[in-house]
């Protein structure tokens, strides 16, 4: 009876143990942030960063985009065919067709990828407090649920370092119609660590859209 006790007594405490240890979606976000800019760099950051863009029926193509985080500045050249430069949220087109909704809507497309997993402790963005696991190629990720207005993201963390290594979107989630965008490789920007390349596949089908490769950065 004694050592039934002690048996019941040491699983109740590695019970609780193993409770106490779990981390939870937020701190998980927050060592992911950790790992890719140890530093905080991200909202002071000012950089240049050019991107080969590659697309299966198309030729590939350049694309410029200079960051001023701390005074909410940014400009797109694309293929010096569309030129764009965004003040906080006044957008002037210096060159092509584009109109200004479309420079915001880049200079929100970039920023955003290419600052996960950062922006999401951006306002208005709603981390679920569950998550889930799920093996990437063989490696085992956290999983983090972000439901927008318009989309549910999820975003896959390793569980040895916290690197992000994966993300997707749902627009339909019950039809399973997204995308699905791995990444590959880093490279450093000060001291941020930022995945070199993304690769867009379409959901469900897994039909590859492109890819977007960070090939300079100063």
């Amino acid at each position: 009876m004694r050592r039934l006790l002690t048996v019941s007594f040491c699983l109740v405490m590695l019970f609780h143990l193993a409770k106490s240890q779990q981390l939870s979606a937020e701190e998980i976000l927050n060592n992911s942030i950790a790992f890719h800019d140890p530093k905080g760099e991200w909202p002071s950051l000012k950089t240049e960063l050019t991107f080969k863009e590659t697309r299966p029926n198309g030729p590939d193509r350049k694309t410029i985009a200079m960051i001023d985080n701390s005074k909410s500045f940014f400009k797109l050249n694309r293929n010096d065919e569309e030129v764009y430069k965004v003040e906080v949220e006044d957008c002037v087109v210096e060159k092509g067709e584009g109109t200004s909704e479309r420079g915001l809507m880049l200079r929100n497309y970039y920023t955003y990828l290419w600052g996960l997993p950062m922006k999401l402790k951006d306002p208005g963005t709603n981390l679920d407090e569950t998550y889930t696991e799920e093996e990437v190629d063989g490696v085992a990720c956290y999983v983090l649920r972000v439901p927008y207005e318009k989309d549910i993201w999820y975003f896959y963390m390793r569980k040895d370092n916290f690197a992000m290594i994966a993300y997707k979107f749902y627009k339909d989630e019950a039809a399973g119609k997204g995308e699905y965008i791995p990444t590959e490789g880093l490279f450093t920007v000060g001291s941020m660590k930022i995945p070199n390349n993304r690769t867009w596949y379409e959901l469900p089908g897994n039909r590859v859209l492109g890819t977007d490769i960070l090939t300079v950065a100063q």
